[in-house]
């Protein structure tokens, strides 16, 4: 889960244009050129067109799939993750996350491929994402916040979501200038959680603790409110057996950044251990929290290696090559579009231009406002 700031404008013309070239047909031509060209970023940031030098991962990041219950967030539609899941299926090679990192590590693999991840272990994961996983026999890993799993809890951040559409319009809370008042309507408290969050993650992880106590004393919630939100384990089991792999993202889903070397080293080791106990396979592969630049700060291959991973993957929008850095790997998030055409616009977008968020800036792909 992330949030970072969509200029307003940008769905508009966006839409606008991936609605033409998916009716004309012109995308089709487009993702059959940029087999064979793409557009590179040289040492100047200049853009300039040339062959196709290497193959390309692009790996699609999913919160969860449906539209009851938690999270506030993300509202994906069953159905439009179907037709998203149709698509890639029928236009490009879908492979697994352990696919992708042996190819990674040296394969000649050419051409264009998808690998699908969720994050946190929602319900919906199971209950909405599952069954079109099966139907499109399409592999996917997805990272558990494993303690939320054990405990069957409600995150942090999800209670702080919740705050804040139960909460009367006069709460007072310590923030950043950026962050709106409440309003009322359900996307105008929305908007203030999300500001809320990303204030929290800027913040030492004691602080942010701290302030979540604050707001809990001054909007508690029921225990029927912060329970259920995420798979039970015999759901986790069920769908490891259908060939779902499983990876790691902490016990609580803290900023990793903003942790002491103990608490790090708890978070994802208390997780990574808890999930292959509940399994009784190995886990390998960990998933940042938030998964920014900012969030993920340093921490790299010394630090995962040690705690026995082999990859990490981040919400960094960029594109995966043979040579990239498996403790850092890129991802584009997917929020809760429902226009296959714009959906189609971006993954191909990013195929032909692989702009890299943490090497170049602000990529060209729009971000969705959270994950």
């Amino acid at each position: 889960m992330h949030a970072e700031e969509v200029n307003a404008t940008a769905p508009s013309w966006r839409h606008r244009v991936a609605a033409g070239l998916y009716r004309s047909g012109l995308l089709t031509t487009f993702r059959v050129a940029s087999r064979h060209c793409e557009l590179s970023c040289d040492s100047s940031n200049q853009s300039r067109l040339r062959r196709v030098r290497k193959a390309k991962y692009v790996v699609l990041g999913y919160h969860n799939v449906g539209l009851a219950g938690l999270p506030l967030y993300c509202r994906l539609p069953q159905a439009t993750f179907a037709e998203q899941m149709k698509f890639i299926k029928s236009h490009y090679r879908v492979i697994s996350l352990p696919q992708m990192l042996d190819e990674l590590a040296g394969s000649r693999q050419s051409g264009q491929s998808i690998v699908i991840t969720f994050d946190d272990g929602y319900v919906g994961t199971y209950t909405d994402a599952f069954p079109i996983l099966k139907q499109y026999a399409i592999p996917a890993t997805v990272y558990l916040t494993a303690g939320l799993i054990e405990s069957e809890e409600t995150s942090w951040y999800d209670r702080i979501f919740l705050q804040f559409q139960r909460a009367t319009s006069d709460l007072t809370i310590a923030s950043d200038s950026t962050t709106p008042p409440l309003l009322n309507g359900f996307h105008s408290r929305v908007a203030a959680a999300t500001a809320a969050v990303m204030y929290l993650r800027s913040v030492p992880d004691e602080a942010r603790r701290q302030w979540c106590e604050s707001l809990d004393s001054k909007v508690p919630l029921t225990v029927q409110e912060t329970r259920k939100a995420m798979m039970s384990w015999e759901q986790v089991r069920e769908m490891s057996c259908a060939g779902i792999s499983f990876g790691c993202h902490t016990m609580t889903h803290p900023v990793m950044s903003r942790v002491s070397p103990e608490t790090l080293d708890y978070e994802i080791g208390a997780s990574k251990a808890l999930v292959e106990a509940r399994l009784d396979c190995a886990v390998r592969d960990f998933a940042f929290p938030f998964g920014k630049p900012k969030d993920c700060g340093q921490i790299g291959a010394n630090t995962l290696t040690r705690l026995g991973l082999r990859s990490a993957m981040t919400t960094i929008v960029g594109v995966n090559q043979p040579g990239t850095d498996c403790f850092r790997l890129r991802r584009m998030v997917q929020g809760d579009e429902s226009s296959l055409a714009l959906f189609a616009y971006r993954l191909q977008r990013l195929f032909f231009h692989p702009v890299d968020e943490e090497l170049n800036g602000k990529p060209s792909i729009a971000v969705e406002p959270m994950s």
